[in-house]
């Protein structure tokens, strides 16, 4: 169909986190998930395959996903999309980034827009819905295409990879509340296709009989 929704994955940065351009294939409109590095290349993957840029969404405040959204934010001038609860991570993202990777790292742009259950972004003739998926940080989101005429895409973060699960051995991860989160999403259609934050995808199906 031609308003179906299209995925360019970048794999970006010292942790090879996934950023996503979730884009409609009839207008072009899209959404850039989870900036994760070098805002340098993702410009250029923006210009080279001629789509408009409509917001950058973060599905959780952890560095390695964020590192490119100041120069990509700057470059298009559109709004920074996360939920709220993950807001602390943003502020102090230059003394994380610093203490893991051992070097200076953009500040990222104060977000917008504060994402909460059932909100609703358009991208052109399709829409992604977000889902709350707290656990491996407090404001951590997945975001799920609402009418794909093919299936639906799930965009995971790092709630659910292909045969793993996001860690809750932060101080402010929970382990109760990611176990609740998996059981929403197991929820949803056994033929959805994961996009992870790190990693290949998968389907939904599998990783209900790896977690189910």
């Amino acid at each position: 169909m031609s308003n179906e929704l299209e995925v360019i994955t970048l794999e970006l940065g010292e942790l090879q986190t996934n950023c996503y351009l979730a884009f409609c294939s009839e207008t072009k409109d899209c959404l850039v998930i989870d900036p994760a590095d070098s805002g340098e290349t993702i410009t250029a993957t923006i210009l080279e395959n001629e789509l408009t840029p409509l917001a950058i969404v973060l599905t959780h405040g952890h560095f390695d996903h964020i590192l490119g959204t100041l120069e990509v934010q700057l470059n298009f001038n559109i709004p920074v999309m996360i939920n709220q609860r993950d807001l602390f991570l943003i502020e102090s993202v230059q003394s994380r980034a610093k203490h893991w990777l051992k070097r200076l790292v953009d500040p990222v742009p104060t977000p917008s827009v504060f994402l909460e259950e059932n909100h609703v972004l358009p991208i052109g003739k399709q829409k992604l819905r977000v889902i709350e998926t707290p656990g491996h940080t407090p404001g951590s989101i997945c975001l799920m295409t609402l009418n794909a005429d093919d299936g639906q895409i799930l965009f995971t973060g790092d709630t659910l990879f292909k045969n793993g699960l996001g860690s809750t051995d932060h101080s402010y991860s929970s382990f109760k509340a990611m176990h609740t989160s998996l059981q929403k999403l197991f929820e949803l259609p056994d033929n959805t296709l994961c996009y992870p934050g790190h990693g290949e995808t998968t389907f939904l199906a599998s990783e209900k009989q790896n977690f189910g």
